[in-house]
């Protein structure tokens, strides 16, 4: 039976086999840096024309069903794909790199990183944090907070805190990162 785990790595195969620049977010990289969670989801950020993706879904095979209904997500404020896995209750979303600062940056980032037995693209902790504070503040999700804690009670000093502090202060979710370092107990 394929897992979540097995169907993100057949994605992630089939990205690089088709040279589209992804990298893996949301929930499972917020796994790598903090505190691990159960996700029903793998998001992928991905650098392609909308067009690739039915390729992708067809190299897949039958067991994947791309919704052919682009949407806009609400949270990252991106457009989004949603490739469905037959027989579990697993999602892969795939959100298009868009032109917003962050993202960019973000993006260009990113570092392989060893994870589910093999090294992937993630972005790095820092822009992990950044990004679940905005989406905290974009969609009042509190897992999203919760990630950002567990990251940064994990990563501790390790962390690049003047470049997190410019990206909060530009988001306006400095005063968010304030009150999540603020209730971590020193060590």
């Amino acid at each position: 039976m394929t897992t979540g785990t097995d169907a993100t790595l057949a994605v992630i195969d089939a990205l690089e086999m088709l040279g589209v620049p992804y990298m893996l977010v949301g929930s499972l990289s917020s796994n790598v840096y903090g505190i691990p969670r159960s996700t029903h989801d793998a998001d992928f950020v991905i650098e392609c024309a909308a067009e690739i993706l039915p390729r992708l879904a067809t190299h897949l095979g039958p067991a994947y069903r791309l919704d052919p209904q682009m949407t806009f997500e609400t949270a990252t404020l991106t457009r989004r794909h949603v490739l469905a896995v037959a027989g579990i209750p697993f999602t892969i979303e795939f959100f298009h790199l868009s032109d917003d600062p962050h993202d960019q940056e973000r993006f260009r980032r990113r570092r392989r990183v060893q994870t589910m037995g093999r090294e992937v693209f993630l972005p790095t902790a820092e822009d992990v944090i950044i990004t679940k504070l905005r989406w905290m503040l974009n969609a009042r999700r509190t897992k999203d907070s919760d990630d950002a804690r567990d990251v940064i009670a994990v990563q501790g000093e390790n962390i690049d805190w003047p470049y997190v502090y410019s990206w909060c202060d530009r988001h306006g979710t400095r005063a968010l990162l304030d009150e999540i370092r603020s209730s971590i107990p020193p060590l």
